[in-house]
């Protein structure tokens, strides 16, 4: 256990704050079940218009493996209902090609009961309806934007697990169309972020089996996931505090920041709508803390200490600022300090 200094007394406005112990280390390798993961480009709801009817090769190939590996997925499920006894019709032939692994796995859990209803294109993906929201440019959209929307596929090929990989992948990802997203139209804070010129949304970013850099699809604290979890975080890279800290090797990150939006929705309460949960608060202290870690120093990150205080209520539908900030680097930079508050943006 390594001891973590005091975090710095917060300001008036501070509702919660966070200091964070951070502790690169070597790489390790873990097999993952999810299916390729998915992702839009930086932006809001006007640009996923028209894009399934233009599938790029890399695309294609993708969901060439995608459909097979979902064909054997599918017969294999179907051998297991039948050696325990249950019959489940046959699944339909173009189900490897359009539907997800969820839906087919789920087709086999209901006994075909349950199929997915949407209209599809050629090669699996759906037809996207025209945004009609006024409000562009959001990263992650909003309610309205995301309506009847799909993610696009992303799996960028990095395998350097340095920051500037990170960073690069993270940052050229963005963040993702959000169905169960917990913003509404024109939220404020949200758009006076995305209208920075020096700060750059992203999203939790992962190392899958083959060590690429990829989005993290399922997630307690990050993405859709946790949006549907009461939890909506969007967090935004500060391009120029980088490097603010200068030194003689030119690659100290103490001062580096972050900045991100929060919502917290009914599921993230205290219990029948009365506030949000001291659990989900520090979650989102906790996600802003570990994506700036991992934004500094790289993907092989893990926390070794948190401390939190909890200084009044957090309301649930209203959004607040985080404001996290690197405070110290330990020798060789194997240990990163890092401070954040969540605040009311008025």
């Amino acid at each position: 256990a390594v001891e973590l200094e005091g975090a710095r007394a917060a300001g008036g406005a501070s509702v919660a704050s966070c200091a964070r112990h951070w502790l690169t280390g070597r790489r390790w390798h873990r097999a993952s079940e999810t299916s390729p993961l998915t992702k839009s480009r930086v932006g809001g709801g006007g640009d996923m218009s028209g894009r399934a009817g233009k599938v790029p090769s890399w695309h294609e190939a993708r969901h060439l493996e995608m459909t097979e590996r979902l064909g054997n997925l599918a017969l294999v499920l179907a051998e297991e209902e039948e050696d325990g006894g249950g019959e489940v019709p046959e699944i339909p032939d173009e189900a490897p090609e359009t539907w997800t692994e969820e839906e087919i796995r789920e087709y086999y859990r209901s006994r075909g009961a349950r199929k997915p209803t949407r209209e599809t294109t050629r090669g699996g993906l759906e037809q996207q309806r025209p945004s009609t929201s006024s409000e562009c440019g959001l990263a992650g959209g909003t309610r309205s934007e995301n309506e009847g929307k799909r993610q696009e596929e992303r799996n960028l090929d990095v395998k350097n697990t340095g920051p500037e990989a990170y960073r690069s992948a993270a940052i050229e990802s963005g963040i993702a169309f959000r169905p169960h997203g917990l913003f509404p139209p024109g939220d404020a804070l949200l758009s006076k972020l995305c209208g920075e010129s020096h700060l750059r949304p992203f999203e939790k970013h992962l190392l899958d089996e083959e060590e690429r850099v990829v989005a993290a699809r399922q997630s307690w604290a990050a993405g859709n996931s946790a949006c549907a979890s009461g939890l909506d975080l969007r967090c935004f890279i500060d391009l120029q505090s980088l490097n603010v800290g200068g030194g003689s090797d030119g690659d100290t990150t103490v001062g580096s920041r972050l900045s991100a939006a929060v919502r917290f929705g009914d599921a993230a309460s205290i219990g029948n709508g009365f506030s949000a949960h001291g659990g989900a608060i520090e979650t989102s202290l906790d996600e802003a803390t570990a994506e700036l870690a991992k934004m500094t120093q790289g993907v092989m990150c893990f926390t070794t200490e948190a401390n939190f205080k909890l200084k009044q209520k957090v309301e649930l539908h209203k959004t607040y600022l985080i404001e996290a900030t690197v405070t110290k680097l330990g020798i060789r930079g194997m240990r990163v300090f890092i401070v954040a508050e969540l605040k009311d943006p008025d």
